[in-house]
C-alpha cells in the first residue's frame, strides 16, 4: 500500500547524466548576475540532452527554456507536457505550468517593466476565466515554493559545482536552471493565492476542524451553487494534506457536497492513532451527523483509493441504509493478502508506513527518505536479528508494529476490520472497482470483488482493471509504467468515470458509457479494452506447464518422477545492496532471480492472449519445516525482452489457509496451491516463451522464514545453521487462463 504524493511537475530527472559542459569561460557566480550562464547552459543543455519519458523531457526543457527568458519556446515546450496528461487527466493537463505561463505572458508584455503587479493580475484573471472550474480548484497547488530555500539551494550548488570548475555535470546545469527558473518566478506566487482565495470563496464554503464524538475530525465543502438539499461524496483519509480541501471542491464541483473524515487520532483529532481498527463503527457515526445536516439529501457515496478504498469495505462490514454506493480503488486487503503481509508475509515497508502515519497527527516526512529505510532494512537483513527487531533497529519500538506482527493469520483481529464470508451477502450496495495490472494492492482489491460475488450471487459489482500501478489505479496514470509504454486506449479519465458512476447511482443519470459489462479490462498488446460478465469466465480455458528436470515448462508431464534442485544459504547476506537496485520492471532485456531456478517453455506457434490469474500447484519437499516462495512469471519476447505478467509470494504453510498454520514435514513431499497472484491481461506474440522464476524468498523487504516453524517474526540467523534444500518436483504445474476470442 502507497501513499499517492500528487505533484505537478517532476521533481527530478529520471536519468543519470554522463555529459559534461565546460564552463572555463565564466567566472562570474553572483546570484543576481546569473543571467548570462544560465542563458548559456540553456543552449548546451537543449542540445545535449536525452530523455525517452516524454513528460520528463519537456518539463525540464521548458523550465530551463524559461530560465534563459526564451520564452515563446518556453510555451511550446509546456505545450508539449501538457498534451501527455490531455486524454488521461485533463484537470491535472489543463492546469500544468499556469504559475509559469501567467509569469512568461506578463513578461512579455512591452509595459510590465512599469507596472509588473498590475500586468501579473490582467494575465493571471486572463488564464483564471479561461480554466474549466475543476482545474481552477486545484490552482493553488502549482503556486508553492519558498524563494529563500530555492536560493540557499542555488548558492550551495553554485560553490559545489561550479566556482573554481572547468566543466559541470549535465545534470547539475539541468538543475541549476530548474533552481534559478523557481527563484525568479517565486516572489508572484504569495500575489497569485491572494487572489485565488477571493475568487475560490464565490463557489465554496469550508467547514474544517469539524469533530465528530470528540474523537472523529472532519472537514465540510459546501457548493454554493446547490440551492436545495443534495447528495455528499465522504472520503475517509488517513493522509491528512492541506491539498485535501481543493480535492474537495473538485468533487463538489460536479455538484455534489464533500465531506473529508480523518481517523481517530488524525489532524484535530486527540485520540490514539490505530489504523485500520476503527473504521466499520466511525464512518457510520459520520454519515449519521451528515444526514441530519440541512445541506443533504439523505444520500451518501464513498470513493478513495488504497487505505481510502479499504475504508469503504470496512463500511460496508456493517452498511449504513444513507450509503448508496462505493467506488473502492487498490483497495488494501488489510491482515489476508497483500498488507502488511503478502499471503502471510510481513513486509519490511508495513513499518515504514506505520511510522509515516502515525508518528503524528498529520504525516511523518521521513517516509519519503528511501535510502534512510533502505539502510534500515539492511541494517536489519545484514545483522541476521529477528524481524520483531526491526522496529527498534529503526530508533523506537513500535506499539501497532508489535501489535500486527502478534496475528501472523488472517484471525479474528483483522476479520473484524472488513467484510467476512457471509457478511458480503448484505452488500446490496452497486460497487464500482478499480485496479491495475502492477497494482500492489490488486490482491485486495479482487479480494472483495471475488468474495463479494462468492456470497452474494445478486451483486451489483463492476470492476476496470488495465496496465495501472498503485497510483494509476486512482487516475494518475503513467504513460511509461516501468518500462513499458502503455497503449494509447489505457490512457483514459478515471476520474471522469467514477464522477459519472455518482451520477448514475445518486442522481438517476446513464450508467457511464465505459461500462460495457461487469468485467472490463484491457488487453494490453492490442489497444482494445474487452468486457464480460463474470470473472469466473476467464478460468474456462488454460494452457498446462509441467516443470521439469531441464528447466523447461512442457504441456506434457514426464514419464519418471524426477525434481529439480534448489539449495538456499540463509546465512549469506552479502548481496543486499544488489536487491535493492531491483526495479522489477513490466519490460525490461533481463530478469534478476536470486535463490531461484528457471524454467523456459517453447516458443508459441500462435499468438496467445493470456487473461486471468494463473494458478500453480508445487509439488516440493523441503528440509525444513516452513519455506517462503516466489513465483515471477514473464514472457520472453523474440527480441529477447522479458514481460513481467504476474508474481506469487506465498508461506508454504499457510497455502489451504491464511487463517491457520499448518506446518511442513521435513523432507517429505507436499502439495502448494498457488493462487492470489496478480490478474493480467495481456496478448503475448507468436514466438513468444513463457518464463517461470520459482525460488524461496530471502530480501530485506520482507522477513526470512528460517524454516523452525517458530513464530517467523522471532527467528533469527542463528537458525540458518543447515542451508534449505528443496526439490521442486516434476509433476509440479502451472496453468495459465487463455482467451479463444
Amino acid at each position: 500500500m502507497k501513499y499517492i504524493l500528487i505533484v505537478p511537475f517532476f521533481l527530478s530527472c529520471t536519468i543519470i547524466f554522463s555529459q559534461k559542459i565546460s564552463i572555463k569561460h565564466f567566472n562570474e557566480y553572483n546570484i543576481e548576475k546569473l543571467q548570462p550562464l544560465i542563458s548559456y547552459l540553456n543552449s548546451e543543455i537543449q542540445k545535449n540532452y536525452k530523455e525517452k519519458d516524454k513528460a520528463v523531457k519537456y518539463d525540464n526543457l521548458f523550465r530551463v527554456s524559461m530560465a534563459a527568458q526564451n520564452y515563446d519556446t518556453a510555451l511550446s515546450q509546456l505545450d508539449s507536457v501538457r498534451s501527455v496528461y490531455r486524454k488521461s487527466n485533463p484537470i491535472i493537463s489543463y492546469a500544468m505550468g499556469t504559475q509559469y505561463e501567467i509569469y512568461i505572458n506578463a513578461q512579455k508584455n512591452k509595459d510590465s517593466h512599469k507596472n509588473f503587479q498590475e500586468k501579473y493580475k490582467e494575465e493571471f484573471l486572463k488564464k483564471y476565466e479561461s480554466l474549466p472550474i475543476k482545474t481552477q480548484i486545484i490552482l493553488p497547488r502549482y503556486f508553492n515554493g519558498d524563494t529563500e530555500k530555492t536560493k540557499k539551494e542555488i548558492l550551495a550548488t553554485l560553490k559545489n559545482d561550479f566556482e573554481k570548475k572547468d566543466s559541470v555535470d549535465l545534470k547539475k546545469a539541468l538543475q541549476l536552471c530548474r533552481s534559478y527558473n523557481s527563484y525568479i518566478t517565486g516572489p508572484t506566487f504569495d500575489i497569485a493565492k491572494n487572489y485565488l482565495k477571493e475568487l475560490d470563496s464565490r463557489n465554496f464554503e469550508v467547514k474544517d476542524s469539524l469533530l465528530i464524538n470528540n474523537e472523529i475530525s472532519i472537514r465540510v465543502v459546501l457548493n454554493k451553487k446547490i440551492a436545495s438539499p443534495e447528495s455528499t461524496i465522504l472520503v475517509n483519509s488517513i493522509y491528512p494534506d492541506a491539498e485535501d480541501a481543493n480535492d474537495q471542491k473538485v468533487q463538489a464541483s460536479y455538484g455534489y457536497h464533500s465531506v473529508y473524515i480523518y481517523p481517530r487520532g488524525k489532524y484535530t483529532s486527540n485520540a490514539a492513532i490505530e489504523p485500520f481498527e476503527h473504521e466499520q463503527e466511525d464512518i457510520n457515526k459520520v454519515i449519521d451527523w451528515v444526514i441530519k445536516q440541512p445541506w443533504s439529501n439523505g444520500k451518501v457515496g464513498m470513493i478513495g483509493g488504497s487505505y481510502l478504498g479499504f475504508s469503504q469495505w470496512a463500511a460496508a462490514k456493517n452498511i449504513h441504509p444513507a450509503l448508496k454506493t462505493i467506488i473502492p480503488q487498490a483497495s488494501v486487503g488489510i491482515g489476508v493478502v497483500d498488507f502488511p503481509m503478502n499471503n502471510n508475509i510481513f513486509a519490511s515497508y508495513s513499518l515504514r508506513w506505520i511510522n509515516y502515519v502515525t508518528n503524528n497527527k498529520m504525516l511523518d516526512a521521513g517516509f519519503k527518505d528511501e535510502d534512510q529505510w533502505n539502510s534500515v532494512f539492511k541494517k536489519w537483513y545484514e545483522g541476521g536479528e529477528a524481524f520483531n527487531k526491526l522496529d527498534s533497529i529503526a530508533g523506537k519500538k513500535n506499539i501497532i508494529f508489535q501489535r500486527w506482527l502478534k496475528h501472523p493469520a488472517f484471525d479474528s483481529y483483522w476479520q473484524k476490520m472488513i467484510p467476512y464470508k457471509k457478511e458480503y451477502s448484505n452488500i446490496n450496495i452497486p460497487v464500482l472497482t478499480i485496479t491495475g495490472y502492477y497494482d500492489s494492492d490488486q490482491l485486495g482489491a479482487l479480494y472483495y470483488f471475488r468474495n463479494h460475488y462468492k456470497y452474494n450471487k445478486n451483486a451489483n459489482h463492476y470492476l476496470i482493471i488495465g496496465p495501472y500501478d498503485h497510483s494509476g489505479a486512482q487516475g494518475y496514470i503513467k504513460n511509461n509504467l516501468k518500462g513499458y509504454t502503455i497503449d494509447s486506449e489505457a490512457n483514459m479519465d478515471i476520474a471522469n468515470i467514477t464522477m459519472e458512476w455518482f451520477d448514475y447511482i445518486l442522481k438517476g443519470k446513464l450508467k457511464p458509457a465505459f461500462l460495457k459489462d461487469k468485467i472490463n479490462y484491457q488487453v494490453m498488446g492490442t489497444n482494445k479494452w474487452k468486457s464480460t460478465s463474470s470473472i469466473d469466465n476467464f478460468d474456462k480455458n488454460k494452457l498446462k506447464f509441467y516443470i521439469t528436470s531441464q528447466h523447461q515448462l512442457s504441456p506434457a508431464k514426464d514419464r519418471d518422477k524426477d525434481f529439480t534442485p534448489l539449495t538456499v544459504d540463509l546465512k549469506d547476506r552479502t548481496n543486499a545492496d544488489e536487491l535493492f537496485k531491483q526495479k522489477d520492471n513490466v519490460l525490461d532485456s533481463k530478469i534478476y532471480s536470486p535463490d531461484a531456478v528457471v524454467f523456459s517453455s517453447k516458443p508459441f506457434e500462435k499468438p496467445v492472449e493470456f487473461t486471468g490469474n494463473f494458478v500453480g500447484n508445487l509439488k516440493l519437499s523441503v528440509n525444513k519445516k516452513d519455506v517462503d516462495v516466489y513465483m515471477k512469471l514473464y514472457e520472453k519476447t523474440k527480441e529477447d525482452k522479458y514481460f513481467l505478467l504476474s508474481t506469487y509470494y506465498g508461506r508454504a504453510s499457510y497455502a489451504k489457509s491464511s487463517e491457520k498454520r499448518k506446518l511442513l514435514c521435513e523432507n517429505k513431499e507436499t502439495s502448494i496451491t498457488v493462487t492470489n497472484n496478480e490478474f493480467v491481461s495481456k496478448k503475448m506474440e507468436k514466438g513468444s516463451k513463457l518464463v517461470l522464476v520459482l525460488g524461496a524468498i530471502k530480501n530485506p523487504l520482507m522477513q526470512i522464514n528460517y524454516g523452525t516453524g517458530k513464530d517467523v517474526s522471532e527467528e533469527t540467523i542463528k537458525d540458518a545453521a543447515v542451508p534449505m534444500e528443496i526439490k521442486f518436483y516434476n509433476n509440479s504445474f502451472i496453468e495459465i487462463p487463455i482467451s479463444l476470442n
